[in-house]
């Protein structure tokens, strides 16, 4: 049965999924954050393996955020021509 609940991290509180799989442990997702599944062998461990997810998903983004930023200011505007 899916159930679902908030998990605090160090980025404040996110909604997730979590049901039981075939395998005698618990699946993780949080909706909000694509990407984000993972695994734990009991609900504890789903836990603390979701909340890891979850700050490493944000900390992926901001850091992509922030290449992207600096990037564009250091690129300046370039004509290619292309032959057809």
């Amino acid at each position: 049965m899916k159930k679902s609940l908030y998990i605090t991290t160090d980025y404040g509180s996110h909604l997730v999924a979590i049901e039981p799989d075939e395998r005698h442990g618990y699946v993780v997702t949080a909706p909000a954050l694509p990407g984000v599944i993972t695994w734990g062998k009991n609900l504890t461990h789903a836990k603390e393996m979701v909340r890891e997810a979850i700050e490493l998903c944000i900390e992926s983004l901001v850091q992509k955020r922030s290449d992207v930023k600096s990037a564009s200011r250091s690129n300046k505007s370039q004509k290619i021509l292309v032959k057809v």
